[in-house]
């Protein structure tokens, strides 16, 4: 299991807003900023969110930051 497994771990399939920041440490005016500038990936019903845990996992692990090898291509 990875740290990024252990962060959602607990957390069901279907997020809410405030479970949405306390996965990723953010305020829940950050957190509806990046629902609807699409940052976090969500759906959007009448007036609520959809968040699904996978999708933000896999947002976050696409994101990740790692040191470049030497001879590798710039991203």
């Amino acid at each position: 299991m990875s740290h990024l497994d252990d962060l959602f771990e607990g957390y069901p399939t279907q997020l809410t807003v405030l479970q949405l920041t306390e996965i990723l440490g953010i305020r829940r005016t950050t957190a509806y900023k990046w629902l609807r500038d699409g940052t976090i990936p969500a759906y959007r019903v009448g007036s609520a969110w959809v968040i699904l845990r996978d999708e933000v996992k896999d947002c976050v692990a696409s994101g990740r930051n790692l040191p470049q090898q030497p001879g590798a291509a710039p991203p």
